[in-house]
């Protein structure tokens, strides 16, 4: 699993390097899944402050985990959040593999664009586009509506 779509990494006009799509998506598809084995979590705790600057950097926290970061081992950690009031293309859904959101197109994606992913997916992102959320991109946290132990496919709580 992991990243789901076709896709390479090139310089982004938002930030260093940026994940883009080589192919046109729909709106709605699976764009990335968790993978154990792949991607992993870390204790922040656990860390130095020189690892924890790095995998913060190219990791994310979940907001339903604030004491781990998840460190994607695919191209997905150079996923970037759109520019202060710009819409991101991308989105955490409501299903859920091992307790990660699968990200999922918020609309349909050209072949060659950078994906964006929305800031809620990630409770670390104030810090890492300045330390100030612009206005707009102050939003609620997400949550997931799947309660734990319900089932349902890939929405299913693991």
């Amino acid at each position: 699993m992991g990243l789901m779509v076709p896709h390479f990494t090139a310089p982004s006009p938002i930030h260093g390097t940026g994940l883009y799509s080589r192919n046109a998506l729909v709106e709605g598809a699976v764009l990335w899944v968790f993978e154990p084995g792949l991607d992993w979590r870390v204790a922040l705790q656990a860390l130095q402050p020189e690892q924890r600057t790095q995998l913060l950097h190219h990791g994310y926290i979940n907001p339903m985990r604030l004491d781990e970061v998840v460190v994607c081992g695919d191209l997905a950690r150079f996923w970037n959040f759109p520019h202060p009031g710009e819409p991101a293309n991308s989105h955490p859904s409501e299903n859920l593999v091992e307790g990660e959101a699968v990200i999922v197109a918020s609309r349909a994606i050209a072949a060659g664009e950078e994906l964006l992913i929305h800031p809620s997916s990630d409770a670390d992102y104030p810090r890492k586009i300045g330390g100030r959320p612009h206005p707009s991109l102050v939003v609620p946290r997400w949550r997931p509506k799947h309660q734990p132990g319900l089932s349902g496919g890939l929405g299913a709580t693991q």
